[in-house]
């Protein structure tokens, strides 16, 4: 291994100090406690979750609270340097391992898995109430109302963070800390706060009550068009459902609605489509 400096006792030390703990059964304890953080009732039991792949891993290390991180042996010398310089993150304590082909396969969910899968603990869960009486002036933030898809949730989360939307409310949505929407999100899960409920009337009252205007991305007949629309810091975005748009009872408390010009005979964009388009004209507007 052209990392490794030496293997003894079950255990291998890379040149760069990190030691990796040998698995090679895919019924190890840890093994199967990781595999587990599939299942979203599992990730909430324990409070973890799973990045897979080095731009993940490196995010989970600088941005959130890694827990474990588990290496294949078929990748471990074509790790990056940078990678393979944070195994030896305190905060891993001896919960770096290495692992056997059949153990990592136990765990992954890529098709081409890159080799390096860490779980993450997952942030303090807010309410709706400290959500919004957290929000900052002049910080935009973003509502999913019912976003089902999970690779909807991650790219959203993903635009928002990019285009500098600080926290999000998720109402009845796809879980942003299942594989497929971390995978989507690329990172974004540790750079905005996220709060979840399945209460839209919760949400709803909160948010109208905090003084910011809800502005829907929804079709109605007072609709304003994004363009000669005035965005402010300080609005908070709606996005709904990808079939049925978001739900009456948020919808009445939305000061604004809010319609994408497009060609005719276009009725609609999907929802990460629509986040990011309008999304876009925040940042653009932004001082």
């Amino acid at each position: 291994m052209r990392n490794a400096l030496c293997f003894y006792m079950n255990v291998i030390r890379l040149k760069n100090g990190a030691e990796l703990r040998y698995i090679s059964s895919r019924s190890n304890a840890e093994v199967v406690s990781a595999s587990k953080l599939t299942m979203k009732k599992y990730r909430e039991e324990q409070g973890l979750f799973l990045c897979e792949g080095e731009k993940l891993f490196e995010e989970a290390v600088l941005y959130g609270d890694p827990y474990a991180v588990f290496v294949s042996e078929d990748s471990v010398d074509r790790l990056s340097d940078k990678t393979a310089g944070y195994l030896s993150d305190p905060r891993f304590s001896d919960r770096v391992f290495l692992l056997s082909r059949p153990a990592f396969e136990k765990i992954t969910t890529e098709r081409s898995p890159q080799g390096v899968i860490a779980s993450v603990r997952i942030p303090e869960r807010r309410g709706v109430r400290d959500a919004v009486s957290g929000l900052r002036s002049g910080e935009s933030a973003i509502i999913l109302d019912g976003v089902r898809d999970p690779g909807n949730v991650g790219g959203i989360l993903r635009t928002a963070a990019a285009f500098g939307f600080g926290s999000a409310v998720l109402i009845d949505c796809a879980d942003p800390f299942g594989d497929r929407a971390v995978r989507a999100s690329m990172g974004a899960v540790f750079r905005i706060r996220i709060t979840e409920t399945e209460s839209a009337v919760e949400a709803a009252e909160q948010l109208a009550s905090s003084g910011r205007r809800l502005v829907a991305a929804a079709l109605t007949d007072d609709s304003e068009t994004l363009g000669s629309f005035e965005p402010s810091d300080d609005d908070v975005v709606v996005i709904g459902n990808e079939g049925h748009g978001i739900s009456k009872k948020m919808l009445s408390v939305c000061s604004v609605t809010l319609k994408i010009p497009m060609a005719e005979g276009c009725e609609s964009l999907n929802a990460g489509s629509a986040a990011a388009v309008i999304l876009w004209e925040y940042r653009k507007n932004r001082r």
